[in-house]
């Protein structure tokens, strides 16, 4: 299967801001505001609590929070935690970045045209996500993600796949768009020795 690399169109590692505010609101709300805050502090992020970034943030900010947040948290629950946090970012995208009349059109379409058509604007705009990293896709039995060099992984090691952040965030703008019955499944991550980490959109 050849996966054919988008080579992230913004050179600085930075990333969307959501990676953090959305992490924010899923540590609140898995506990409450004195843990978000003490993993915040251990991270060295206290700044993004007391303001709030609007624009892109450091890739090595983000990789710091999701390792300080499976250091206090363990894999599991910062899974639960990440996975949230991809969720509410997902909704944030259906709401403030996918125009309400293109997704009328995609919710039309035959699942795997829309897919096509879906993935192939992601793409595009994978430099928002993918920081310092590249991303690819391929059509097969299933539509496969790929993402070289995620922000999540960078100095970290698991014994699970750690990306449900971005998993999570797939998985809630493919189903909105594609209809129910849509998962996306971590197959292969960095974090655990994978040359890259691989998504699987299945429906």
């Amino acid at each position: 299967m050849n996966i054919a690399f988008i080579e992230a169109a913004n050179k600085p590692a930075v990333i969307g801001p959501n990676a953090i505010t959305r992490m924010a609101e899923a540590l609140s709300a898995a506990g409450d505001d004195s843990l978000c805050e003490e993993i915040f502090a251990s991270a060295g992020l206290t700044k993004y609590l007391a303001e709030p970034p609007t624009q892109m943030v450091l890739e090595t900010d983000v990789a710091k929070l999701h390792r300080v947040a499976i250091d206090r948290l363990g894999e599991s629950r910062a899974a639960d935690v990440s996975r949230d946090a991809g969720r509410r970012t997902g909704d944030y995208l259906l709401t403030h970045r996918i125009p309400p009349m293109a997704q009328r059109v995609l919710k039309r379409m035959p699942r795997a045209l829309a897919a096509r058509i879906l993935v192939a604007a992601i793409a595009r705009h994978a430099w928002t996500f993918a920081g310092g990293g590249d991303f690819g896709y391929a059509f097969s039995t299933t539509l496969t993600l790929r993402l070289k060099g995620s922000p999540i992984c960078k100095e970290l090691h698991t014994r699970e796949p750690a990306c449900a952040y971005f998993a999570a965030t797939f998985e809630r703008v493919f189903g909105a768009m594609l209809g129910p019955g849509v998962r996306v499944v971590e197959t292969a991550c960095e974090a655990t020795g994978g040359p890259a980490c691989v998504f699987e959109v299945r429906w």
